[in-house]
């Protein structure tokens, strides 16, 4: 009888978990925008304390109603969990809220699509901080790579075009680059850390139990982070943070959140990154962007049907079509000499 192998397993199930990370760009996208039409301002003239504050309560609620249900649904994860994968679960969530903290700000100024794409730099940044790590220059494939990277995000971002004549800058360079681009290519830094930690650990504890550190240290950074920037938005006060809460469309969404993209996903994450090297990992992690943009270009409907919300389903263009395409060959040739390694990969 045919079995199969757990690597196998681990890949797949790695896609699956892409798929519902893909999930939560758009609706991320739509909470921000509920954000902003609540406390009447717009991504530019939102104040800096009320951006940060209100994706750090976002946050806090989504990974507080994952913990909760943790607690419910499979406790055994958190009575079991040793003291070792506590704290390796913390260092983890650490690196992934400040991750998860730059891409949702960055989200409320470029398209979820867009943040996709950037945020699959991790691809080409793993490679690069092993070469940094173990002192040897990246070889050739990893060069290359880099340099079809940085190629795919000038055209994303509208930096540079493809034309009949070649690759140029466009006319609006130095516009088209925004913060939002800046503040998700440093989420994607972040994220890169946290790859590489659950590599790291992952083999030597029972990866699972890294997920109870790992959630409670994003709802304390959170919680800590709203709690310093809420009194100094001017926009904001405690009645209007509670209204929000309760709008039809809010909770719900931020309930999917926190149920599938996060309690789900992650313990997913943790159970089957293992079971491949990190390069590997980083390969399927590259898929995420491809499933964030098949969700943006169809979801926000949904969204808007339910919720009687106005939010606009995304359009193919030609930067983020030729732009994410290269991001993905630099992924792929990022990859490509990596097939070697295969047997070195974990597979208990």
């Amino acid at each position: 009888m045919f079995r199969p192998r757990p690597q196998l397993i681990a890949i797949f199930a790695l896609i699956g978990v892409n798929a519902i990370w893909g999930l939560s760009f758009p609706v991320m996208k739509f909470l921000n925008q509920e954000v902003d039409h609540h406390f009447n301002v717009t991504p530019e003239t939102a104040s800096l304390a009320l951006r940060i504050g209100s994706v750090a309560w976002m946050i806090a609620i989504r990974f507080g109603l994952a913990l909760a249900m943790m607690a419910i649904f499979v406790r055994s994860l958190i009575r079991n969990a040793s003291a070792l994968e506590w704290k390796a679960g913390i260092c983890i969530g650490i690196c992934f809220y400040l991750g998860l903290m730059c891409q949702v700000i960055g989200l409320a100024t470029i398209p979820a699509s867009r943040s996709g794409f950037l945020t699959s730099l991790t691809a080409i940044f793993i490679p690069l901080a092993t070469a940094v790590a173990i002192r040897r220059a990246p070889d050739f494939f990893v060069c290359a790579a880099v340099a079809v990277a940085l190629f795919g995000v000038g055209v994303l971002t509208e930096l540079a075009a493809i034309s009949t004549s070649g690759l140029s800058f466009t006319s609006q360079a130095l516009e088209a680059w925004s913060i939002g681009d800046t503040l998700t290519t440093v989420g994607a830094i972040f994220f890169t850390g946290q790859i590489l930690l659950i590599d790291r650990i992952g083999s030597r504890v029972n990866s699972s139990g890294l997920t109870p550190g790992m959630f409670s240290a994003v709802i304390l950074l959170a919680s800590l982070t709203f709690a310093v920037c809420s009194p100094m938005a001017v926009e904001t006060t405690n009645a209007k943070w509670i209204d929000l809460a309760l709008k039809p469309a809010f909770f719900p969404l931020l309930g999917i959140l926190g149920s599938v993209c996060s309690l789900v996903a992650f313990i997913g994450m943790n159970k089957y990154q293992p079971y491949v090297t990190a390069t590997q990992a980083s390969i399927i992690y590259s898929l995420e962007p491809v499933f964030a943009s098949g969700w943006a270009l169809c979801l926000p409907g949904w969204i808007s049907l339910f919720t009687g919300v106005s939010f606009a389903n995304e359009q193919w263009t030609a930067p983020l079509v030729q732009g994410g395409s290269l991001i993905l060959l630099a992924n792929v040739i990022i990859l490509w000499p990596r097939n070697r390694d295969r047997d070195s990969a974990r597979t208990s």
